[in-house]
């Protein structure tokens, strides 16, 4: 129960690192779907640039998120742009596969019937393509949004005054170390949980309305 003392004791700090840390995620997310969208519906209207694109987008998984803050922070300065930018960078691969992977799930025959009532290119993408994938573009958004509320903490290195600040200021110390560290994982994982329980339960509702319609 100390930890619970702690973080009550110092919620003056950590109330702001917690409401920055729910800003960092929301905004990087916001980025990375915005990109990540139009780069799925590309990549499932083309392989090769298909290809190209989650080849891309899996290499930059792969970057030290210290490093590529570290990289990033001296082209956008310290704080919170560049963790911002490189967060958005790390969602994009779920969110872009995952809405190629939609888009190409849909039935061949809707989208024949679509194109056979006279729709363009850009109605059938979303009145029916678009709409029809969101259950799947939404787990990739889930997955994104939680890699995204870990690597967070990380940005702490750079200046942003999030949930890495207290393990980051943690480390080091002789005493107090282990409520200190327990204060900015408690609430990281408490806000990756319901993020992730809240997406899940949207893409649950999602998928039985899309069989439902389907049933009719």
């Amino acid at each position: 129960m100390s930890v619970f003392r702690y973080i009550a004791d110092n919620w003056d700090t950590l109330g702001p690192q917690i409401e920055t840390h729910l800003f960092i995620v929301a905004i990087s997310i916001a980025l990375a779907a915005a990109i990540g969208l139009g780069l799925g519906v590309g990549a499932a209207r083309s392989s090769w640039f298909g290809t190209v694109v989650l080849a891309v987008t899996s290499t930059l998984v792969t970057l030290p998120s210290f490093a590529l803050f570290g990289l990033l922070s001296i082209w956008v300065g310290l704080g919170n742009p560049p963790v911002i930018v490189g967060l958005a960078m790390y969602a994009l691969l779920p969110i872009t596969r995952n809405t190629r992977a939609g888009i190409m799930a849909v039935d061949p025959a809707i989208v024949e019937a679509a194109r056979g009532m006279g729709m363009s290119g850009r109605q059938l993408l979303t009145r029916v393509e678009l709409p029809l994938a969101v259950p799947v573009i939404l787990a990739g958004l889930r997955q994104a949004t939680v890699l995204v509320v870990a690597i967070a903490t990380v940005g702490a290195t750079v200046g942003a005054n999030d949930l890495g600040q207290p393990i980051l200021a943690a480390i080091g110390r002789s005493t107090g170390t282990l409520d200190a560290v327990l204060a900015g994982i408690i609430p990281v994982a408490a806000i990756g949980i319901l993020a992730d329980l809240t997406l899940a339960a949207l893409q649950r509702a999602l998928s039985r309305g899309r069989v439902a319609v389907a049933a009719t």
